[in-house]
């Protein structure tokens, strides 16, 4: 069984004046992240692998993930292949990941993550909200099957509950 926990990045600020993937989180981004991490762990839930896109408010969330899960901060895998992609390029990350690894977090942007959880979950998600998370397990023991796998939500935290 591979559990893949598919977060959207905390609110970020405005991009006036400023690159899209520079855009750094808010106070409400930060304390809605910290909030779904601790529901997460008061899930019993468990990372192994930490993924996200290389953007800072991706980065940044995926920092406050570490933190609470004491995953050590320089494993995190940043991927600017990762940035504003269709869900097919984050399924190409995780075809090849490590077997051994059970349980991978990984931060993305909408569409591509609502995208993602539609494609190989069970159910249609049409827009993940900041900070939302979305469990899918899938029914094999190797990451290269999980696009023909059988896989299922087995829940959704939202920050807003």
């Amino acid at each position: 069984m591979k559990t893949l926990y598919i977060m959207r990045h905390g609110k970020a600020e405005e991009g006036h004046d400023k690159a899209d993937y520079k855009r750094k989180l808010i106070s409400k981004g930060i304390k809605r992240s910290q909030k779904i991490g601790q529901m997460l762990k008061d899930r019993k839930g468990k990372i192994d692998s930490i993924l996200c896109s290389n953007a800072n408010r991706t980065v940044e969330t995926a920092e406050i993930m570490a933190t609470l899960f004491d995953f050590p901060h320089q494993e995190i895998q940043k991927a600017k292949e990762l940035y504003l992609c269709p869900a097919g390029v984050m399924m190409d990350f995780f075809y090849s990941l490590d077997n051994t690894i059970s349980n991978v977090l990984f931060i993305g942007h909408n569409p591509g993550i609502s995208e993602l959880v539609t494609s190989i979950g069970d159910k249609l998600i049409d827009w993940m909200p900041t900070s939302s998370l979305i469990a899918v397990e899938i029914n094999t023991n190797n990451w290269e099957e999980i696009g023909n796998a059988s896989a299922k939500i087995a829940f959704s935290l939202s920050p807003k509950k």
